[in-house]
């Protein structure tokens, strides 16, 4: 036992927490720099100030042994390894306010592949410390504590809209989805402030210079003024009769100018409380207003695809911008106030996509076209220096321009999610960003303009990643993403052994792998109308040779079920509600599962109603299960094609589906979060376990009574079905959307959103 331990044993009672709160400032104020960063490399003692403090504060200890005047005391290597562990506490931050539990799972996460004796010596102590199930990090799958990211405040359960800095720089106020405005302390995360008031959306937020008044605008239409010094609601303005969609103060705060959906610019005396005058400046929807650095010129951009630009005082029109092809949503004006920078979307089917225009507003003049968004744009921000363009688009993708060339320089992927929002400090060294996932992040701007980012290597794929397996000897993974790529990875050492365009320009959906190893099917299709005909690919996982290619005129491989007896597979096509069964030997369709008759049409009680969204295989090999947005669970008897039964928790679409393996029972996911067992020879319902808050995009089924699950709500857990209990979760940065598990249960791979491959070991 160390001697940490030893002196947390030792102290007991009422005065445990204060001396576990205290003890780093009495180290640091005896001087005694040996057993400070003793203490501060300890897990034990990390573990104790977390269960009795605010992570806050175990963050600030680690401030003060690194800048106090005696610091010099400290080996560089012991300087490093406290800043890396300060670095995974503040990193790891949002995640432990909600489960204390996962510091494990977290410095696993963000430091197993460092090898300094010192962290790895933490890493077997916080390993020692489990007595329960838990899955343990093979690989770094996180940024690590020296990559560009700084932080990330867990600020709202719903969408962050709006976001603004005070002009002192020491607070961030979000404003959400739900009407909801939160005020935050941006060095330590805490949540100041509250204000409730607005009906819909906050859209927009701008603070008086003096620090005193906040103005919020939303969907609701109104305008609210609010005092941050005694925390109260001042006034409400009713100038639109729309949705406001913007709202900025003049530099001298006398005016408020606002956009809105009726197609005018507000310009309010707030000196007087009272309208001066409407605008009728558009001939759409006015998207955002904006004023240039001198606050003389107004700038609006508009669904009508026109940028204007308006003498404030003259209240004139002084030139319309014409060169955008679609609706243009929101811009900013360079600190020099030479350019302006804006961003339109187009789009159909639901994918969207956007063009970034860099404009001389004086001249009329495009200066770059910067394309490079794979999705529309959502947020842009200027560095001080007029040097950088950030850009933030609708799949949470963050990318760094040059100004100067028009090139991109970088790409930040850590947002689950639209990027609303994006804040540049007055010193350019903090960029703060916001999104539909309900978090803020904090970006070291300097690592990213300077390209001194982490060595962190991104193991996974460009864009999300839809579907993983593995090879039946626990040899092989694979993994195939909406990047339209498969890959194929090597368990004992977790490396890329080789990856494969998918050939058919479309995302791959759906892998399956046959009992004796020798071939991996890829299901390849779109949703979409324009997409390319859907394809299932079988090549070998070692050779990459491949065997046969199938195309049809139909979207294949939504998903894909082989039978454990190796004669037949089962496939799902995009938003059909059948599903086809095929030779596995001939490569050839035998028939489907729609119970459908020749000159009969029965969908009444015999067949989905609605798009099949997951379908199983029993391992006898006997019967298919299958899952719909109908509610409806079904089971099929494979040999005779008829249907058994059909259970319906009545808890919405279901999204995933697995067997146990001594075929005993039934699981399914659905898309709010629960998870139902039910009885497979009976039908019944046995019981709705609860605890995922959003869906459930994926099941395995383990020996011994257990299946992991993956979530959208950044969680895998692991469940005892008999005691019927979650009895582990792993919490990752982004939605999990697909999980495999190796044969004997020990290896698990999961595939997220941010298109990061997780590789966990299951430890008991």
């Amino acid at each position: 036992m160390s001697e940490v331990r030893k002196w947390l044993t030792s102290i007991s009672g009422k005065n445990k927490k204060t001396a576990i709160k205290i003890k780093i400032r009495e180290l640091l104020q005896a001087e005694n720099f040996p057993e400070l960063y003793e203490y501060l490399t300890d897990f034990y003692f990390i573990k104790a100030k977390i269960d009795v403090a605010q992570t806050e504060e175990l963050i600030a200890d680690y401030d003060l042994a690194l800048h106090s005047s005696q610091s010099s005391n400290l080996t560089p290597e012991k300087t490093k390894n406290l800043r890396l562990i300060q670095g995974v506490i503040r990193l790891s931050e949002h995640i432990l306010k909600k489960d204390k539990k996962q510091l494990v799972e977290q410095l696993w996460s963000r430091l197993v592949d460092i090898e300094y004796p010192d962290i790895q010596y933490l890493l077997v102590q916080a390993k020692k410390s489990r007595r329960n199930p838990w899955l343990r990090p093979l690989i770094s799958s996180f940024p690590p504590p020296d990559s560009e990211l700084v932080r990330t405040i867990n600020a709202h359960n719903r969408p962050i809209i709006s976001l603004i800095l005070t002009p002192d720089e020491k607070q961030i106020i979000a404003g959400s989805s739900d009407g909801i405005i939160k005020v935050f302390n941006l060095a330590n995360a805490a949540e100041i402030l509250t204000f409730t008031g607005h009906q819909k959306t906050v859209t927009s937020l701008a603070v008086t210079s003096d620090q005193k008044t906040l103005i919020s605008a939303s969907e609701d239409a109104t305008i609210k003024v609010w005092d941050l010094i005694a925390k109260t609601q001042k006034t409400t303005l009713y100038v639109h009769s729309e949705a406001v969609t913007s709202v900025v103060l003049t530099p001298d705060d006398k005016e408020l100018i606002s956009s809105a959906n009726d197609g005018i610019i507000n310009i309010y005396d707030l000196e007087k409380d009272r309208d001066v005058l409407d605008i009728k400046a558009h001939q759409a929807e006015v998207t955002s207003v904006t004023l240039t650095p001198s606050g003389k010129e107004i700038v609006s951009t508009s669904c009508d695809k026109t940028i204007k630009v308006w003498h404030r005082e003259k209240r004139q029109l002084m030139t319309t911008i014409h060169g955008h092809n679609a609706e243009v949503i929101g811009a900013v004006v360079t600190p020099d106030g030479k350019w302006i920078i804006a961003y339109d979307v187009d789009g159909v089917w639901d994918v969207f996509y956007g063009d970034i225009f860099v404009w001389d507003w004086k001249t009329g003049e495009r200066i770059f076209l910067l394309s490079g968004h794979d999705d529309a744009i959502d947020s842009l921000a200027v560095t001080p220096d007029n040097k950088y363009l950030f850009s933030g688009d609708t799949k949470g993708i963050i990318k760094v321009w040059s100004l100067e060339t028009g090139k991109e320089i970088s790409t930040l992927r850590d947002h689950n999610i639209c990027v609303n929002k994006i804040l540049i400090t007055k010193d350019a060294k903090r960029a703060i960003s916001c999104s539909t996932d309900g978090t803020i992040k904090v970006w070291d701007l300097t690592k990213i303009i300077e390209q001194k980012k982490s060595n962190y290597a991104h193991i996974g794929h460009a864009r999300e990643i839809n579907t993983v397996a593995i090879t039946p000897n626990s040899r092989w993974a694979i993994s195939g993403g909406f990047d339209m790529v498969f890959k194929v990875w090597d368990l004992t050492n977790f490396s890329e052994v080789f990856s494969e365009d998918s050939r058919s320009g479309e995302p791959v959906h759906a892998l399956a792998v046959t009992p004796d190893g020798k071939e991996v099917l890829v299901g390849c299709g779109s949703s979409l109308p324009s997409s390319k005909k859907g394809t299932i690919r079988f090549f070998h996982p070692k050779t990459r040779e491949e065997i046969f290619l199938f195309s049809a005129p139909s979207d294949l491989g939504i998903s894909i079920a082989i039978a454990p007896d190796g004669k037949t597979f089962i496939s799902q096509h995009w938003g059909d509600i059948v599903t086809n069964i095929w030779d596995l030997e001939l490569k050839e369709e035998i028939d489907d599962l729609s119970d459908h008759k020749e000159g009969e049409e029965i969908y009444d009680l015999r067949r989905h109603r609605d798009e099949i969204l997951c379908i199983a295989i029993t391992p006898d090999s006997q019967k298919v299960i299958s899952g719909s947005s109908d509610s409806n669970v079904r089971v099929w008897n494979l040999p005779t094609r008829e249907k058994i039964f059909t259970l319906n928790a009545d808890l919405g679409s279901v999204y995933s589906v697995a067997v146990t393996p001594d075929n005993k029972y039934i699981i399914s996911g659905y898309y709010d979060g629960e998870v139902t067992i039910w009885d497979l020879t009976t039908g019944e319902r046995i019981a709705i376990l609860e605890g995922h808050q959003e869906c459930v995009s994926d099941i395995v089924a383990l020996e011994n009574n257990r299946i992991i699950s993956a979530s959208l709500d950044r969680t895998l857990k692991l469940w005892d079905l008999k005691s019927q209990k979650a009895i582990a979760t792993f919490y990752g940065n982004s939605g999990f959307r697909c999980c495999a598990a190796a044969s004997n249960g020990e290896i698990v791979i999961a595939g997220d959103y941010l298109g990061k491959l997780h590789f966990l070991r299951l430890e008991n």
